[in-house]
């Protein structure tokens, strides 16, 4: 078992250098495997970033400051530029406020977990990185990781 609260404490911590090399490696990999179940490239580009914008969201705001901090990073990860208001569009489409969105993404996060552990524990992760982008997990933020790891 690990303490979930120092882990936490961990990515809110990390270095940007560290931060980068760990977030990457993490989606590399969580990518990686959601292209396994999916077999088909842009579905995995949508899923993933939808678990990433859900990680975004998961405090129930998507502020502007927030955005531009993992904005370059989820660019890349999905092979184009996503603006701000690129991703309120995005968002939009899947009412990111609503308890739906958040069990759709917890849903997802279950069901990759079914195919492998170590999948969800890369999503996860990657997710855990995404809300701790701005120095802080709030408690909101924590509520639904654990809610992702269950």
């Amino acid at each position: 078992m690990f303490d979930f609260d120092e882990v936490c404490r961990q990515a809110e911590k990390l270095d940007p250098v560290t931060y980068t090399e760990i977030i990457t490696e993490k989606s590399r990999s969580a990518v990686a495997g959601i292209a396994a179940v999916t077999a088909d490239a842009d579905l995995t580009k949508t899923l993933f970033t939808m678990l990433l914008l859900g990680a975004v969201v998961s405090d129930g705001k998507i502020t502007e400051e927030e955005f531009s901090l993992i904005g370059p990073f989820l660019s890349e990860a999905v092979g184009e530029k996503l603006t701000y208001e690129d991703a309120g569009k995005f968002m939009a489409q899947f009412k990111p406020d609503a308890k739906e969105y958040k069990d759709l993404i917890d849903a997802l996060t279950d069901l990759f977990g079914e195919v492998s552990e170590e999948l969800k524990a890369d999503i996860v992760t990657v997710c855990l990185l995404v809300c701790a982008v701005d120095g802080k997990v709030s408690q909101r933020e924590k509520k639904w990781l654990k809610k992702l790891i269950d």
